[in-house]
């Protein structure tokens, strides 16, 4: 048994997915000192990896390529590696880190934690555009209730994880975080244009064709609005194209994939999310933290952060009448769209703190490990 209880996360790759930067972000602020983290993963040479050795915590390769279905077929192979490790916890992330979670708790007998960041647990009909692929996920997660926790990040979850029969008192809720131990940024001098800003990737799921559409009926009451779009995907050639027809050239920017994702925020005047479904974005608490409102669909998690009339404005999904409006009505009236956002900041450093997260991680840790270990 080890000084220190070894927790050992599971991700599918070190890649700059969701869930592979979030924890980066709660190694940063977890207490080391009373517990051991190692990063059990799939694949070589992922973007993160340099990040992650920064960290100080064991990494440890469980596969050549990233984690998936075929390389569950090595079974022998992953148990003999964690066995070679043994942890006294695991902290599974994402669909295939379940498996591999399961796996190991039925051969090891470790107690398993399951941390639901994605939407494997949501039945496909209610998330259009997924693969064919996603159904067979809906199938594979109803032996999720075999973990020992299960980590939410959102209420919206909730339904869902009962449905595949993971029971209340197994179902801890945890929302997403930031950090705040970065350096600030200071906000370049005040512009006469009113720049919305928007990230995210061009995939079906963000609707940008409708954040287009609503934005074009904007530009006719506030000719001095900009749109920032910050991503890249598949879907940003027909968004490209649309942009043209309408002849928004000159009023909507598309910055690509970015690292200063903090900068623009902070010199930009609102966040807005156009998607037909979420769970728990982190992208808004990063705009909060900025000190922006936030105008977005009422969507999965996006109401447990986001205060309609408080700290932005939701709208439902599709419409954009509705989204339109939104936009309107802060970008003619500074005063309230300042002050939304001095209230997201506020609720977001209250509620949303990575260090927070990290000790609720600790204590559902305590409470899983055996009392000699914990």
């Amino acid at each position: 048994m080890q000084a220190r209880p070894r927790i050992m996360h599971v991700l599918t790759s070190l890649g700059a997915g969701g869930a592979e930067t979030n924890l980066l972000a709660l190694l940063r602020e977890f207490d080391h000192q009373e517990f051991e983290h190692v990063v059990a993963f799939g694949g070589e040479g992922g973007v993160l990896e340099p990040e992650y050795i920064a960290t100080g915590v064991t990494l440890l390769k469980l596969s050549r390529k990233p984690l998936s279905l075929r390389s569950l077929l090595n079974k022998k192979e992953i148990i003999r590696l964690i066995r070679e490790m043994p942890p006294d916890l695991l902290h599974c992330h994402l669909d295939l880190a379940n498996l591999v979670g399961l796996l190991a708790k039925k051969d090891l007998g470790i107690p398993l934690l399951m941390h639901f960041h994605g939407f494997g647990i949501v039945p496909s009909r209610i998330l259009p555009g997924k693969s064919h692929m996603y159904k067979v996920w809906n199938v594979i997660s109803m032996l999720y209730r075999y973990c020992d926790k299960a980590i939410a990040i959102c209420r919206f979850q909730y339904q869902f994880l009962e449905r595949i029969h993971i029971t209340k008192k197994k179902i801890v809720l945890i929302p997403n975080g930031i950090s705040f131990n970065d350096a600030s940024l200071n906000k370049t001098e005040e512009k006469d244009k009113y720049n919305f800003i928007s990230v995210g990737r061009f995939y079906p799921q963000k609707d940008h064709a409708l954040l287009i559409r609503s934005f074009c009926e904007l530009i006719e009451r506030v000719p001095d609005a900009r749109l920032l779009l910050v991503g890249d995907g598949p879907l940003r050639g027909k968004v490209e194209e649309q942009v043209k027809a309408l002849g928004l050239q000159g009023k909507v920017k598309f910055l690509g994939v970015r690292r200063d994702i903090p900068e623009l925020l902070v010199n930009s005047d609102c966040f807005i999310l156009s998607s037909s479904w979420e769970l728990h974005p982190i992208t808004i608490l990063e705009a909060m933290k900025a000190g922006l409102p936030v105008v977005s669909t009422s969507v999965g998690g996006v109401p447990d952060t986001v205060s309609d009339g408080g700290t932005g404005l939701l709208v439902k999904v599709g419409d954009q009448e509705a989204l339109t409006e939104a936009m309107y009505t802060l970008s003619s009236d500074r005063v309230k769209s300042r002050s939304m956002g001095v209230n997201g900041r506020a609720l977001v450093e209250k509620e949303f703190n990575n260090k927070d997260v990290c000790k609720k991680l600790e204590d559902v840790y305590r409470e899983m490990l055996p009392s000699e270990s914990a």
